[in-house]
């Protein structure tokens, strides 16, 4: 295997799930056997330490059917003296968040970082909406970053709120989701180089096995949308995340990160420490781990 962990700063990961379905019931996770279970702190540890992982943030995983301010109580309990799980990304219903978010930054535990709201299930306009665009800028006002998931329809509308909330910082979960498995390449690349443009957002580099054939998947098929990414957010506008445990459907957190390294092999040492562990530290605590700092 690549040694992800040869570098000083090691690898923070921007993007991993915990969730205890005895406690909170996630409705489309009956779809998903494989994922309907607990995925508790000990079992994402024991593998993210021993791929050299020293930090990590806990993205919401409520936009699944469960009750965001119940699993935020879970974790934050759950995750309680965890010197891996440095940040949290909350979910939040950006139509209606005032109440929430004073609430989310009042809590124990790390502190949320982020939040999100999943326009996978929405209208592919819904970051149009007015009171969409008041919820992000809301939360940019408190210094959190608004998190996107979402599927290409969504990017035309996304680009709209975004321009409308220059003071927000974005970042893009899983490059937008593009269907790698039929290998769709159009709106999807047009849109991403758009998105690219407007400096309050970076994207990360998450979540791209899932979408290709799961079981059959190459380095080769996701060199392109990798190298797409590289080409127009840049080494020090992409962060690394496992999407733990979601990426078990497609092979697991070593496979990932063993094939995003040779993804990255042609960059320079700076830019790869950035991709794996500064740029994540930068945008979500607005700090860079030594030899990381954004130039």
């Amino acid at each position: 295997m690549v040694d992800a962990a040869s570098e000083e700063t090691g690898v923070f990961d921007a993007h991993h799930h915990l969730w205890d379905t005895r406690v909170l019931e996630y409705r489309l996770l009956r779809e998903l056997p494989a994922l309907d279970r607990p995925f508790l702190l000990a079992e994402y540890e024991r593998e993210a330490r021993s791929l050299g992982v020293t930090g990590s943030v806990w993205v919401e995983a409520a936009s699944a059917g469960a009750d965001g301010a119940r699993e935020l109580d879970w974790v934050r309990e759950h995750v309680a003296g965890s010197e891996l799980v440095q940040g949290l990304v909350a979910h939040v219903a950006l139509e209606h968040p005032e109440d929430e978010l004073d609430w989310l930054l009042g809590g124990s535990g790390p502190p949320v970082v982020g939040v999100r709201h999943s326009f996978e299930f929405e209208d592919p306009d819904f970051g149009r909406r007015p009171e969409v665009v008041r919820g992000a800028r809301l939360a940019g006002e408190r210094g959190l970053v608004v998190d996107l998931v979402l599927f290409p329809p969504a990017l035309p509308a996304v680009l709209d709120l975004v321009d409308a909330c220059p003071d927000t910082r974005f970042v893009l979960d899983h490059l937008g989701k593009p269907d790698i498995a039929q290998r769709r390449w159009e709106p999807w690349a047009s849109q991403l180089r758009r998105l690219s443009e407007r400096s309050n957002v970076t994207a990360k580099l998450s979540g791209l096995a899932t979408e290709a054939d799961r079981t059959t998947w190459s380095v080769a098929d996701l060199r392109p949308y990798v190298e797409h990414a590289l080409d127009t957010f840049g080494a020090d506008r992409l962060l690394y995340g496992s999407d733990w445990p979601v990426l078990e459907l497609a092979g697991g957190h070593a496979r990932w990160l063993e094939a995003l390294v040779l993804l990255l092999d042609s960059l320079t040492a700076r830019e790869r420490r950035a991709i794996l562990s500064g740029n994540a530290r930068r945008v979500y605590f607005g700090r860079a781990a030594a030899g990381d700092e954004h130039p």
